[in-house]
Formats: C-alpha cells, structure tokens, sequence
C-alpha cells in the first residue's frame, strides 16, 4: 500500500488474522506491515531475490515459513516560521528524520505466527526534541497470535507488544509521519468472517525511551473497549464500523486547567463506493470525567468526493477526483462549568486537520474542498484548500501535544486558511518519494494572538522491502 497521500486517506480495512483465498500475484505494501500475507509463494517455481526474502521455508512443510521485510525512510520538514511564530520555537527551521525498520514474520502451521519488528531513528534541527523521533534501536512491536476456525471464520488472539490496529475510525491512528510509531502492550482478541470483525482490547501505550532495547510500559495510561466492522449490510455496498472505547489518562490539559481524565469514546463510521462516488461518515459522542468535570463531547467527519472515469492526459491514463471533507470537534463553551465540552480524538494522527501537524481536532471546525489526479505511472497529484475556524469563543487553539494558543479578549472563531499542493510518485515498488508545500494565512484569532503567516514544506524518500 502506497502511503496516504493526504489526512482524508483513512487507514486501511482488514482482518489482523491471516486467511483468505490464494493470490498469485503480489499485493502492495501495507501501512500495518504484519497484515502482509505471502504464503501465495509456496511452490513457485522461480522466485525472485526479493520473492526469496518474503518467503523463507522451514521443516520441509509450506505452513511453515518465514518472512522478513522492513523500511528505511528519510524526511525532511521545514517550518518558515513554526507554529505562526509563537513559542519558544516560533522561529524558520527544518527537522532531517530518518528511520530504520526491520521485521521478522514466523508462521509456524495455520494456527500459531509471531511478528517481531525492531526501529532505530534519528532526527535533527528540531528545537524541542519529543520522545517519539528519536531513539536506539529497540522492539517496536513483538506478539504471538493463536488463530482457530469458528463457524465461517476464525478466532484469533494475540498478546504481545502491537500497534493495536482496530479500525478506519478517524480518531485512531499509528501515529505513521513521526518516525516512531505508536505501539501498545496489551491483548487483543479478534472473531472474523468475510462479512463482520469483531475486536475486543485492553492495552497500555508503549513509553518511548532513547536508549538501545529500553522502552517500557507507560502505566498512567490504559486504552479498553471494542470495535466491530460490517461489510456490505444488507446486500448495501457499504461498510460500517461500530466502536466503544475508554482512554484513561493520570493528567491532561486543557483550556480549564489540568486533571485526571477517563474519556470514553462511543461511535460509528460508514463508508461507501458507488458508481465513481466515494463517501465517509463518522459521528463519535464522548463521556466520562475529568477531575470533578464530566464530559460531553462531539466529533464528527466526513469526506465526499467524485472519482472520474479514466482519462487520457499527454498519454497516461489519468483518473481525476474532486471532492470535499470536514470536521467538527465540540469546545468547552464556559471553562467554569461542571461539564467538559472539549472534544479529544483517544489517538488520532496528528495531521487530521492539517498536514503540517500543527493543529488539533479539539475545539475546530474545518471545509477543505480538494482534487487529486491519479496517473497511472503511480504518480499522484493533488491540491486543497482548508478553511479552518474555532467551534467555540471561550476555548482555546489546540496545537501539537501540550500546546495552547489562547489570544485573551478576542472573540473572532477564524484561525487560518491553508493552501496545499502535494505529490506521491511510486517510483518502483519498492521506492517512494513524496513532496508537499503549503502557505499558512493566520486567521485573525491566530493574530489577535500574537502570530503571523507561515510555510510549510516537505520531502520524503521512502524504500520498503
């Protein structure tokens, strides 16, 4: 699978346990790597080299194997200014990011797999370093999955050390543009058929440390709940999601203060293709507490678009698509009240409002009509334009983690407008590369607060194997 080439590219669908039927042909690269399946090249005659490095038998027998593969990645970004210019860091600087992943895939018969996957990165020309850039090698993930037919399907469970995938729900992501991503110490149990997936977890973040094999359990924070995806319902050509969930919390802050949170997250998505339109829903309600507060919190997304039949431009095949999408993320109307009104995605990615990863779904709203042209070469263009507002006067601007943007006496909701261009090119299979530049107008809040227009720039050069 090709990266997403903007935030509306959700996160693919897909059972974490292996099955299906046989393919002949390769797939490509998955954002989840371990969803990767190549017990097709059992018995080919002529493997290539790299066909020999994803399927590696073992014991003489073709449920056993042995696959490996990994990533490297180079990342160049450049603020010009940071952050509207506000800050410690509100100054023109680039960040250089490189990351090194390697995994190992056991299948041992169909019933028992391990996936170990180890990471190294470095990043520099950051001002303030976060946990998440930078680190020794170490094991980002390592699970065991037991996997037993039931019915029409099978039952898996795995234990271990995962990126806990759950679903395409817009709040939760593997954290992928950083260049560590986010993984779990947990359990996962999982029932899946062609027709429904039903997950059940209960797991807590890894805790990323900078030395060599040192990442630990951050144990002040425990993510539970369930998630559930039906497709086609009804003979419809749709799918739908179903989630509940709880992220607790030992401290977070917001615009009324700092506090012990349990949020629980309870929601459903759609998505569906139809005769070239393409559709996605999602609408999440939010309770719990925070310090002495309760929580009452809603956010939404959708994103509908038009993918046009193949065209041929200056001889390629071509396929263009318009299309609009926008969010709503509920603010806190009166800091002094007995309710929190903030919405906060449990784990969204940090580019779900912008690609610059700047501003946050709490607090927002945002329009972004956009097009992209799909070239058959593997290059792929696209353009949008972000119209970005606050929900509520009394809160404040959520930036990056631990960030707030608070201009006191304004009561104008216009943050910024952002103007994007990007392009991906899947030069091989194997290499990627991708470009990026947007300009920043501060909306007159951003101003009233002390901030100014901005760039953003980035390129990044991506081998897989």
């Amino acid at each position: 699978m090709s990266l997403p080439i903007a935030s509306a590219a959700a996160q693919e669908e897909g059972s974490s346990s292996q099955g299906g039927e046989a393919r002949t042909e390769a797939k490509p690269f998955q954002l989840y790597r371990w969803k990767e399946d190549y017990s097709y090249l059992a018995g080919k005659p002529q493997p290539s080299m790299w066909e020999r490095l994803k399927y590696i038998p073992i014991a003489q027998s073709p449920e056993v194997w042995l696959s490996l593969g990994g990533e490297a990645r180079y990342r160049l970004d450049r603020y010009a200014p940071y952050l509207f210019g506000l800050g410690k860091s509100g100054f023109d600087w680039t960040s250089g990011q490189e990351r090194l992943f390697q995994h190992f895939d056991l299948h041992l018969g169909r019933n028992f797999r391990t996936f170990v996957q180890f990471d190294a990165a470095y990043e520099d020309g950051r001002p303030v370093q976060r946990a998440y850039d930078q680190s020794r090698p170490d094991i980002r993930q390592a699970f065991v999955d037991v996997v037993l037919p039931m019915g029409p399907g099978n039952v898996m469970l795995r234990a271990g050390r995962e990126e806990l995938y759950l679903g395409d729900s817009r709040w939760l992501a593997v954290r992928d543009p950083t260049n560590l991503r986010r993984s779990f110490n947990g359990l996962l149990a999982e029932y899946d058929d062609p027709s429904l997936t039903l997950r059940a977890f209960a797991a807590n973040p890894v805790n990323i440390q900078s030395g060599a094999f040192d990442d630990n359990t951050l144990g002040s924070e425990f993510f539970r709940g369930a998630y559930a995806i039906l497709r086609e319902p009804l003979a419809l050509p749709l799918t739908l999601d179903a989630y509940v969930y709880g992220r607790q919390q030992g401290s977070v802050t917001y615009a009324r203060g700092t506090a012990p949170e349990d949020r629980w997250s309870g929601g459903a998505r759609v998505a569906a293709k139809h005769r070239g339109f393409e559709l996605i829903g999602e609408a999440t309600y939010q309770w719990g507490s925070f310090g002495t507060s309760a929580i009452s919190a809603l956010g939404a997304f959708g994103d509908f678009g038009y993918k046009f039949p193949r065209l041929d431009v200056f001889g390629q095949g071509a396929s263009p698509k318009l299309g609009l999408r926008t969010h709503y993320a509920s603010g806190d109307d009166n800091l002094k009240g007995t309710t929190l009104h903030t919405f906060a995605g449990a784990y969204p990615a940090a580019s779900v409002i912008s690609e610059m990863s700047l501003l946050s779904a709490s607090n927002v709203t945002n329009l972004q009509p956009y097009g992209q042209l799909f070239i058959a070469s593997g290059l792929v263009l696209g353009a949008n334009w972000n119209f970005v507002r606050k929900a509520t006067t009394a809160d404040a601007v959520y930036g990056p983690i631990g960030t707030q943007i608070t201009a006191k006496g304004s009561t104008s909701l216009d943050v910024a407008q952002i103007g994007q261009i990007d392009m991906t090119w899947n030069v091989t299979r194997f290499l990627q590369l991708h470009a990026l530049y947007a300009h920043v107008f501060a909306g007159d809040y951003m101003r009233a607060a002390g901030g100014r227009d901005f760039d953003y720039y980035r390129l990044q050069l991506m081998a897989r194997w």
